[in-house]
């Protein structure tokens, strides 16, 4: 399994999977899992997906939800949930990101993506306390993805 962050943690809220990515460590959750940051660059997606296994996105995604909700989807319904994919620096959006490896036929059939409404995307500010406090229930999210695949 793949576990990747997208976001600039210096841009507050966006650095939300980055801080999923260090729980993750701390904890030691997913010890087989391959935790990768592809930082502001969605387009590096293309170079971390696998086809033959588990990927999972992590990215702070302006969904219209209430800030600090987490919510998993697939790539098909990226279009759907996300009402704005150009959080702070992303010149690339994810559904852009899927668009092309699709069309490369790069696209793995196992791909969760996990956004997280952000509260505040603010430069050189850490996360806000209601995206830091939805982490654990990202971690969830994956818990559960990965448990209903026996």
């Amino acid at each position: 399994m793949k576990i990747i962050a997208v976001g600039n943690s210096f841009y507050g809220d966006d650095g939300v999977g980055a801080a999923v990515l260090d729980r993750i460590r701390e904890y030691d959750v997913f010890p087989e899992a391959e935790l990768i940051d592809v930082h502001t660059d969605a387009l590096a997606l293309l170079d971390h997906l696998s086809r033959g296994e588990k990927n999972v996105v992590v990215d702070a995604a302006q969904m219209g939800l209430e800030p600090g909700t987490a919510v998993g989807f697939r790539p098909s319904e990226v279009r759907l949930n996300i009402k704005s994919d150009h959080l702070s620096m992303h010149g690339f959006g994810l559904a852009e990101a899927f668009d092309l490896a699709a069309q490369l036929d790069r696209m793995p059939s196992d791909v969760l993506i996990v956004g997280v409404e952000p509260k505040r995307v603010e430069i050189n500010k850490g996360l806000s306390d209601v995206v830091n406090g939805a982490v654990p229930r990202v971690i969830s999210i994956i818990q559960a993805e990965v448990q209903s695949d026996g």
